[in-house]
């Protein structure tokens, strides 16, 4: 069995599956924990029933499937396609109830450990790669090979959840009366982006791959991504990313200039009134 169908057929593999929805489960539930301002999450017990559990597994099941939901959306297919699966469905829902409602919160300490962080977004990772693969592809074979369309569906499909945490915020504020959330770029998306974009010049045949085919592509992008994951899982060299990000949007996007004409601005003269002084027996 050569390389390419083991990457194939992994992301159908039950502890594929497991890690997978146990990294967005342990994800979603941080990051309730995060925005509502308090930890009542981390104490397990009964106050986590405070939450409502449907809105939670509601929320929980659009992250699962998002990237499949709105690739199906933007290909033109059914859109709810990807919830056919019985089996898979439950898989999904027994994983994230043992992380919000396991006894003594172990589901949420073990999924929290460092060595299961690193497992699951290696895993992560590669179903990313190969939706944003499969997006393009699409895209290519659907609209005529257009840019445009193949660069879109590839950075939702491998945004995935990133792009749905505004309509599953809608439903969890129900649950921490927090304000609406709004759609932002998050470095999920711009990774996404940026290899929607390699995938799209593999395509075009671009001399900027330096000739690399569509699996040596992969390879690499799997090889390169993982490898910038786990440096910003370890080391939060996501910062330095951001810090870039902060100057280019300077130098190229208002920052620089508009202190450049404040450097050149002329102040304005001061308008300085003539006063009369008188000695004290004037």
């Amino acid at each position: 069995m050569n390389a390419r169908l083991i990457l194939k057929q992994l992301p159908n593999h039950l502890i594929f599956r497991i890690l997978h929805y146990s990294l967005i489960s342990q994800q979603l539930r941080d990051e309730l924990v995060v925005s509502a301002g308090s930890f009542r999450l981390k104490g397990g017990g009964n106050k986590v029933l405070e939450w409502q559990p449907f809105v939670l597994w509601l929320a929980n099941l659009l992250l699962n499937y998002a990237g499949d939901i709105l690739g199906n959306l933007l290909l033109g297919r059914l859109p709810l396609e990807p919830l056919c699966n019985t089996a898979d469905i439950l898989l999904s829902s027994l994983i994230w109830y043992c992380i919000f409602y396991c006894p003594f919160d172990l589901g949420h300490a073990v999924t929290s450990t460092l060595a299961f962080r690193i497992l699951a977004t290696a895993m992560s990772t590669i179903s990313q790669v190969q939706l944003i693969d499969r997006g393009v592809h699409l895209a290519g074979q659907a609209y005529g090979n257009a840019p445009f369309p193949m660069l879109v569906v590839g950075t939702v499909m491998g945004s995935g959840a990133e792009v749905l945490k505004p309509v599953a915020s809608l439903l969890i504020n129900r649950c921490q009366h927090n304000q609406l959330a709004f759609l932002k770029l998050s470095s999920t998306s711009k990774v996404a982006l940026l290899l929607s974009l390699l995938f799209i010049l593999e395509i075009y045949k671009n001399p900027m791959i330096m000739g690399f085919n569509r699996h040596q592509l992969m390879v690499y992008i799997l090889v390169m991504t993982t490898a910038l994951k786990f440096l910003s899982l370890c080391y939060r060299t996501d910062h330095f990313l951001w810090l870039l990000e902060h100057q280019i949007r300077y130098t190229l996007f208002g920052g620089f200039s508009r202190d450049l004409s404040k450097f050149f601005q002329r102040p304005p003269e001061p308008k300085v009134r003539r006063t009369w002084t008188f000695a004290e027996f004037d």
